[in-house]
């Protein structure tokens, strides 16, 4: 199983820091977010990580050149990151994945635990979720009696929303099968000029158009965040990363 982390976007919700910086570098005590997603990635057994950037692209490469702790880093570009959703970003992974991958988004700072929950589940097709932070920022998930996903997004009629399980944290596991038929679908969306989708969304419409099911596994009281406001990098070094460390040392 591969990794692929999208890691091309701006980040303009969290300049000034992020005027010269992707914000996949943030430190939080010293060490990037992407350094703890690695390092959550080599804990859980994973070999191959593809990272898609974009903005300050050589920034990355500089840090993590073609490995990281044994584990071999690849990279594809999004060129056009600053008018294209994170979609059109996943897609430009499509010629380095060869198999089922984990898809992670680089603002996140969790628990390794995230990971061991997405791996041991017994579906191949899966988005991680957590409980409803409140943020005001939260890509609800809905889903049906089987689990399988019916509806997600920031903005969901109030009915929807009030029934979802909780929210997405930006972690999931596809199968190379899954991703055939999301990538056919990207593209068809390409062609017809819409590059902006988030993945989440091209996920659930190639879900339902293919009859393919793709899953919610709720991951309760998992310790995460991700990182778009100045709030949320405050909270991240003051709540999140503490109760992280205090997990991990009571393992």
């Amino acid at each position: 199983m591969q990794a692929v982390i999208l890691a091309a976007g701006t980040g303009t919700r969290l300049r000034p820091l992020t005027e010269h910086l992707p914000k996949g570098l943030i430190p939080v005590e010293n060490k990037a977010l992407l350094e703890y997603s690695l390092d959550n990635l080599r804990k859980a057994g994973i070999e191959e990580v593809i990272l898609v950037a974009g903005f300050c692209q050589e920034l990355i490469r500089q840090r993590f050149g073609a490995a990281y702790k044994g584990m071999r880093i690849s990279y594809a570009v999004n060129p056009d990151f600053a008018a294209t959703g994170s979609m059109y970003s996943f897609s430009r992974a499509g010629e380095l994945i060869k198999n089922d991958v984990l898809l992670l988004e680089s603002d996140l700072l969790y628990e390794s635990r995230a990971l061991e929950v997405l791996l041991a589940s017994r579906h191949q097709d899966v988005i991680l979720t957590a409980p409803l932070s409140g943020s005001g920022d939260e890509v609800y998930i809905c889903v049906n009696r089987d689990q399988a996903v019916t509806a997600l997004g920031k903005k969901l009629p109030a009915l929807q929303a009030e029934a979802a399980i909780g929210e997405l944290v930006g972690i999931s596991r596809f199968s190379a099968q899954f991703l055939e038929k999301l990538f056919v679908r990207a593209e068809n969306d390409y062609a017809a000029g819409q590059k902006n989708y988030h993945y989440e969304e091209c996920v659930l419409a190639a879900s339902r158009q293919s009859g393919h099911p793709v899953y919610a596994l709720a991951c309760p009281g998992l310790q995460w965040i991700e990182i778009d406001t100045e709030n949320d990098y405050r909270r991240a070094r003051e709540a999140v990363y503490p109760a992280i460390k205090t997990a991990a040392e009571s393992v």
